[in-house]
């Protein structure tokens, strides 16, 4: 599971809108001189982000039951997302679109070579941007389909004592 530590902004009872800052790795590996990604997160730098939520924890009983965190506004949170989640959200959003794209300019090429070799690189053109926006119709219909929808949102783990909290930000400073 992916952690990450977040203030919450706003509670919408089913739904908790937190916010995490972004953070670099940059600067303490040996090559930070010479490295592009350093010079990205200076241009960049380290931006907040607003993420919304599963405001839910599930709870070890013999139920099974979810219930609603009480969580306020300044709360810090542990939020979390399946690896699984990441890596099937990412093939169904981008590899997918982009196959499906690519498929569809080949044989937009192919048939375009035995019919009409002018409009070789019209046909395909048109034929991959036709098979991006099918492919990324493809993916939206399979994820509302299968109701894999709360599969790939983050949710709250766990709220973080403020005692906790306090600590490691002035330890962090």
């Amino acid at each position: 599971m992916i952690e990450e530590q977040a203030s919450v902004v706003k509670n919408e009872g089913k739904y908790v809108w937190v916010n995490t800052q972004r953070q670099s790795s940059c600067g303490h590996c040996s090559v930070k001189n010479g490295c592009g990604t350093q010079v990205l997160s200076k241009v960049l730098g380290n931006k907040i982000a607003y993420v919304r939520c599963l405001n839910s924890i599930e709870q070890s009983s013999d139920k099974e039951a979810e219930y609603y965190t009480p969580l306020k506004e300044g709360d810090r949170v542990f939020i979390g997302l399946e690896e699984s989640a990441l890596l099937g959200g990412s093939f169904l959003m981008y590899l997918l679109p982009l196959i499906i794209m690519i498929v569809f300019g080949a044989i937009a090429v192919y048939i375009a070579k035995l019919w009409w070799p002018e409009g070789t690189d019209l046909l395909a053109v048109i034929a991959s941007f036709s098979g991006l926006f099918l492919g990324l119709y493809f993916s939206h219909q399979f994820a509302q389909r299968h109701s894999i929808k709360n599969q790939f949102e983050p949710k709250i783990i766990k709220k973080l004592p403020e005692k906790e909290w306090l600590i490691k930000s002035v330890l962090a400073s």
